[in-house]
């Protein structure tokens, strides 16, 4: 049964349950053409590596559908993601172990009903931050 939380169970300072997922080349080939971004790194192995990195590598829209789905799959279908930053500082490639993590870092109420959560969240791999993120959500009150 899917969450469905509400704001009044958010409090600053949760942590998110953490989604591990390997990345495999099927993974990250497939979640390059499902965003029509046909860029060698994300398919060809061999530019890859030419191209000095150590696979091919999970594109941008795929690691902001990564967190977006890390979010909801959390807070449940009520949740209505506002804004979503984040700084890719390496890359992920098959073979690695992608870790999210999140933790609540605000909350505030906008409407009589409705606040907005801030999530400060980080996919790593192994022991290295790969990509840093910050989510703001809209969720109601009860």
């Amino acid at each position: 049964m899917p969450k469905n939380l509400t704001a009044t169970e958010i409090n600053i300072g949760d942590t998110l349950p953490e989604l591990r997922v390997t990345m495999t080349a099927q993974k990250i080939i497939s979640a390059a053409a499902a965003t029509r971004d046909w860029q060698p790194i994300h398919h060809d192995h061999e530019i890859a590596i030419k191209s000095g990195l150590r696979g091919i590598i999970l594109n941008a829209p795929s690691q902001a559908g990564w967190i977006s789905k890390y979010i909801t799959d959390w807070a449940g279908p009520k949740a209505q993601i506002q804004r979503l930053a984040f700084k890719m500082k390496d890359s992920l490639c098959p073979g690695d172990e992608m870790v999210i993590n999140g933790e609540v870092n605000n909350k505030e109420e906008i409407a009589g009903s409705t606040f907005q959560i801030t999530v400060n969240a980080a996919i790593s791999a192994g022991e290295k931050i790969k990509t840093s993120a910050t989510v703001q959500f809209f969720i109601p009150k009860q």
